[in-house]
């Protein structure tokens, strides 16, 4: 395969979504050693190439200062309150099960994340409405659904990238403790609301 070749396909694996060591070992060993090719590649469009080499992923950020009259390739969407609280949630389920290291990837059921999402809700919310928190986390790239498990969930680590501990530390445990007291439709004066990109153009999980 020509380098020509191998810069293309790693470019539309990054435009289709987060690039994960894992699932494509080739595709990321492009990534690593033509950085500056792929960014060279992407800049004329407003794009930036994020990796991060500890976790081992990678992604497509649109640069802060278009161009005027250049419209974005990703849209950004202003998560609601409910998502808010399970993007936080995930990301503790997600480093309290790393710190144990008993699995590579980290999972959980539709049931465990309503049973969490209802100690912020107000009591009669109905399973359909959360369950709306979880569709649309899905959605955005942070879930990924496994194949022949229709209420299981990969956490993906990207999660990270959007609930930093920086930000946790600024609001998630005060948004936490704000919205078990009873009105999620309220919230501390001071809050930032997560702001997220749509990661991913893909579907359920492509392995089993």
């Amino acid at each position: 395969m020509t380098e020509n070749a191998e810069v293309s396909i790693a470019l539309a694996h990054l435009l289709g979504g987060v690039l994960y060591a894992e699932d494509q070992p080739a595709v990321w060993a492009t990534v690593s050693t033509k950085t500056a090719q792929l960014r060279d590649h992407l800049a004329p469009f407003g794009l930036r190439l994020l990796i991060d080499d500890v976790e081992s992923y990678a992604y497509l950020r649109t640069i802060d200062d278009l161009p005027e009259g250049m419209p974005r390739l990703f849209r950004r969407h202003r998560l609601t309150f409910g998502a808010t609280i399970l993007l936080i949630l995930l990301r503790r389920h997600l480093t309290t099960a790393e710190s144990d290291a008993t699995a590579s990837r980290i999972v959980v059921t539709a049931a465990e994340m309503v049973e969490w999402l209802q100690l912020y809700h107000p009591e009669g919310t109905t399973t359909e409405r959360i369950s709306g928190d979880i569709l649309g986390v899905e959605r955005l790239g942070y879930l990924r659904r496994l194949r022949g498990h229709e209420d299981t969930y990969e956490i993906r680590r990207i999660v990270k990238a959007i609930v930093t501990s920086d930000w946790i530390a600024a609001y998630g445990n005060r948004l936490l403790v704000h919205a078990s007291g009873g009105d999620p439709a309220t919230k501390p004066d001071e809050f930032s609301g997560l702001e997220a990109q749509n990661l991913t153009t893909r579907g359920t999980d492509d392995d089993d």
